[in-house]
């Protein structure tokens, strides 16, 4: 195919190989998550990280004074949840409504499995979500969701902007192909969130993301939205290191720089647009109300107290594997230094 008219987005191509039916990376039947999979969560890491944010979550019903409802959305296999609700039940809070959002068929059979006997409620989007309940009161929480949404993505030239499209060359082999940026959303969407690029810059813009939050925004009647991810700040998209933008793929723990290597095989990402994010939120009332590095979140949030003195010797006793898994969390160059935490809460809560 090379006449470049056969071309196809970026963000096309992303949602085909990401979340095609049982062919997309996301719908197949295959370990992705931890040692057998494509890379780690924090979640995966320890059920520490979900007993410290069951306590954040206590927090913030109690300051907002809001119904005890969760709803994870991008649930992955029910880890986070299962140790969410183990703390809960273990401090003795009030009866929690926990509902999973997730859309991988491998992923929710796990969820189900992990909660046979309840007491999660599983929809596959939001979308399906919404059709049984038109708003929601409570907390939205997704960890590493945003950056698994399709991206378009461009390049300021000489001559002015240019779209980085997806074609296939006579061989039959995927390749990139440059053609002038006629998309006026895209325009807009620059023009809004990141201003003037420098020549030669290459950007993730990530049209779908921006829509899907202002469709979740609008649902949530009362309550508070957090996102644990990674990306950057408007200042942060231009230093030096990052002109040729964040798109990549991982594969069996390798970092993939060709996103079109092993369509389908392996997962896809880029980084966030983090005052994207907060300037959706504040459109539909929701202010910023933390807004920092994961490691410095957790460690505020009570993360130390939950290592635990051992007279055992031997190193892979439960209590050493819980105190490691404490300080794999917040060492220098760990999971947590690489992401960061945006609590929104809506403006005129009670």
């Amino acid at each position: 195919m090379s006449s470049p008219d056969k071309a196809i987005s970026y963000s096309d191509y992303m949602s085909l190989a990401l979340y095609t039916p049982q062919l997309g990376y996301y719908q197949k039947e295959r370990e992705k998550i931890g040692r057998n999979g494509d890379f780690y969560t924090s979640s995966a890491a320890s059920e520490v990280f979900g007993a410290v944010w069951a306590d954040v979550f206590y927090r913030v019903f109690q300051e907002q004074q809001l119904p005890f409802a969760v709803c994870e959305i991008g649930a992955g296999d029910g880890r986070f949840a299962k140790s969410v609700l183990n703390e809960w039940k273990a401090k003795g809070y009030p009866p929690l409504e926990y509902i999973a959002v997730e859309s991988s068929p491998s992923h929710t059979r796990k969820i189900k499995d992990r909660f046979y006997e309840g007491p999660v409620t599983h929809f596959d989007s939001i979308d399906a979500m919404r059709a049984v309940r038109s708003s929601f009161q409570g907390i939205l929480f997704a960890n590493e969701l945003l950056d698994a949404m399709p991206v378009d993505v461009v390049k300021k030239e000489v001559h002015g902007m240019a779209e980085i499209m997806v074609s296939i060359d006579n061989k039959g082999n995927l390749m990139e192909l440059e053609k002038p940026l006629q998309n006026t959303e895209l325009l807009m969407w620059i023009d809004e969130h990141i201003g003037d690029l420098s020549i030669g810059q290459t950007i993730e813009i990530p049209l779908a993301m921006t829509n899907w939050l202002t469709a979740l925004y609008g649902w949530v009647e009362d309550g508070a939205v957090i996102f644990v991810d990674y990306g950057y700040t408007r200042q942060e998209w231009r230093m030096p290191q990052l002109l040729n933008g964040s798109l990549r793929g991982y594969y069996r723990h390798q970092q993939i720089n060709d996103p079109l290597k092993f369509p389908g095989e392996m997962d896809l990402t880029s980084h966030i647009h983090w005052d994207c994010v907060k300037a959706m939120g504040e459109k539909a009332g929701f202010r910023a109300a933390c807004f920092q590095g994961q490691s410095s979140f957790l460690l505020e949030n009570g993360l130390l107290e939950l290592l635990q003195d051992s007279s055992s010797l031997d190193p892979f006793s439960p209590v050493h594997k819980k105190n490691r898994a404490i300080r794999s969390l917040i060492m220098e160059d760990s999971i947590s230094s690489y992401f960061q935490v945006l609590i929104q809460k809506k403006d005129g809560c009670r």
